[in-house]
């Protein structure tokens, strides 16, 4: 491997039709930390982005409770990011909507037959007899059709 590395947004920069959202993914980025620096803890975690499009700052947050807090200091942000941003003529904060999490599958613990087969011959060549018993324990355990 080469000692020297480098980000990959070196490489995706040279494709012309990226690098424009490069440049605006990291502006978007520095926007937010700018905004997370105004914001006390523990809410500056809850602001999860920011945008900012012709005057109007978008935020987004991940419940509705972060977003009545958020609402309260808007003004601020407002006068803080005015200056270096430009006149900001609105203010909207949305909540990142709920995904539907899928239940996960019950593990599934077992082992094939051609691998509880194979736990087998290992035990047998195995001189230590605790650990042969243990492959003999974990194979009997875990076999499907053994």
């Amino acid at each position: 491997m080469s000692k020297h590395f480098q980000h990959a947004c070196r490489f995706l920069r040279h494709n012309e039709k990226i690098a424009g959202y490069v440049t605006a993914i990291e502006r978007h980025t520095q926007l937010l930390r700018e905004i997370r620096a105004l914001l006390p803890p523990p809410l500056d975690e809850h602001c999860l982005h920011a945008h900012l499009d012709a005057g109007v700052l978008t935020l987004l947050t991940d419940s509705p409770v972060w977003s009545s807090r958020l609402r309260f200091f808007t003004p601020e942000l407002e006068r803080h990011l005015t200056p270096r941003h430009g006149s900001i003529v609105a203010c909207r904060i949305r909540v990142r909507p709920q995904t539907s999490v899928p239940s996960p599958k019950p593990a599934n613990h077992k082992l094939s037959a051609n691998t509880a087969r194979h736990l087998i011959e290992v035990a047998s060549g195995i001189e230590d007899p605790r650990l042969a018993a243990a492959l003999r324990r974990l194979a009997k355990a875990g076999a499907k059709d053994y």
